[in-house]
């Protein structure tokens, strides 16, 4: 029942949208304009090492080590850093980063080609401190591949679908 009401809400507020520069956005909702997201990890080198090899993702040209790095591809930016760069009060203190990474999350990636990108890094990933998974035809019509980077972060492949 109370579900069913979350629906019902969630239909009627979509009314409320307006369009926005060609997108359907919640009226008064900022634009968003991109994504970026950041991993802490426990050894920088290994991260990069992984996500260079795997995926093409590379710091920009001359970038500084020390501390948090950006690596790009195409639109994506994931940035890698460790916890001894967090100040004190930081929300993922040293005690809530000593479990396990990115529990309850998928990160998504989308490749123009799949099969390439399956043949690259599950040809390197477990060389790299990772893993990979199979690829796979999904029920619901695409085809990806998960890695599973040397933090544990789980990292889903996909081709990239329209619309």
């Amino acid at each position: 029942m109370r579900e069913a009401m979350c629906v019902r809400r969630f239909r009627d507020r979509r009314a409320d949208r307006i369009e926005r520069n060609g997108a359907l956005m919640a009226d008064g909702a900022p634009e968003i304009i991109g994504l970026r997201f950041e991993l802490f990890v426990t050894d920088i080198a290994a991260t990069l090492k992984f996500y260079e090899a795997t995926l093409g993702l590379v710091p920009p040209e001359g970038w500084s080590y020390d501390g948090y790095v950006p690596l790009h591809s195409g639109s994506v930016t994931i940035g890698v850093q460790t916890a001894e760069n967090l100040r004190p009060d930081h929300h993922f203190s040293k005690e809530k980063l000593s479990g396990p990474r990115g529990v309850g999350v998928e990160i998504v990636i989308e490749v123009a080609d799949v099969d390439g990108a399956y043949d690259r890094a599950h040809a390197v990933a477990g060389e790299v401190g990772g893993a990979s998974e199979p690829l796979v035809d999904r029920p619901w019509g695409v085809r990806d591949f998960r890695l599973i980077d040397p933090d544990g972060y789980y990292v889903r492949v996909t081709e990239m679908r329209a619309g």
